[in-house]
């Protein structure tokens, strides 16, 4: 499945006008690795893990998922099959977070800190729980950059349109020492995060003004990965 979508994705993105890529050698071949991105269209979950398996074909990636979305006939079937693991909102789950720190340690990883796609394309704060799994789990972590994808399925629409370009931008892994010193685990996560949404907001060309709003908090229930 992983190869069949491999080359629809790349079909598609042929068909709708054009991909550009920055920063290829930002992304690694191995295990515990995050990538962090915003999100502002639904093409985004298939995008981004097509650029990278254009660069390693036998990664293993795993992408983390709202529950609704999985729910969706066929596209949530089809993300089940390209590793998608669903994230429930509510109250907090130690085991379930610690099966998603256990697949950040693991293997790769792409989350989208915002929790939600963006309604205007701007980057909105990111969940301090990400900093949290950062801080538990101390992968390498990618911030990742999508444009474009929010001008082929605009929020709320389902039929693709043609004539965008599509840009990703990987950036370099962060160093986040400084983050991970602080001994309070609440201040220690929402320095890493808001870290990280600056760097986003910088690979965007945005002002880092969004990122440095107070970061979100959303306990979650995470089910276990089918694959």
């Amino acid at each position: 499945m992983i190869f069949v979508t491999f080359h629809l994705v790349g079909l598609f993105c042929g068909w709708v006008g054009s991909v550009r890529i920055s920063g290829k050698e930002n992304i690694p071949s191995g295990g515990g690795v995050l990538y962090l991105s915003n999100h502002i269209s639904a093409l985004d979950v298939f995008i981004i893990p097509w650029v990278i398996y254009s660069e390693y074909p036998r990664a293993m990636l795993r992408q983390i998922s709202k529950e609704e979305l999985l729910r969706v006939p066929f596209i949530g079937w089809w993300l089940t099959k390209l590793r998608a693991f669903p994230i429930k909102r509510g109250k907090g789950d130690i085991g379930a977070i610690r099966t998603v720190e256990n697949f950040i340690r693991a293997d790769q990883v792409i989350i989208y800190p915002e929790g939600t796609r963006s309604q205007d394309g701007k980057l909105g704060p990111g969940n301090r729980m990400v900093g949290k799994f950062i801080r538990s789990a101390r992968p390498a972590v990618i911030p990742v950059a999508i444009k474009g994808t929010n001008r082929v399925v605009p929020v709320g629409k389902i039929i693709p349109r043609r004539g965008a370009d599509i840009e990703v931008t990987f950036g370099p892994p962060l160093r986040l020492d400084e983050e991970l010193e602080i001994e309070n685990v609440r201040e220690s996560s929402v320095r890493i995060i808001e870290k990280v949404m600056k760097e986003i907001a910088s690979l965007l060309g945005e002002s880092a003004g969004a990122a440095e709003a107070p970061a979100k908090m959303a306990p979650a229930k995470v089910e276990d990965a089918k694959g």
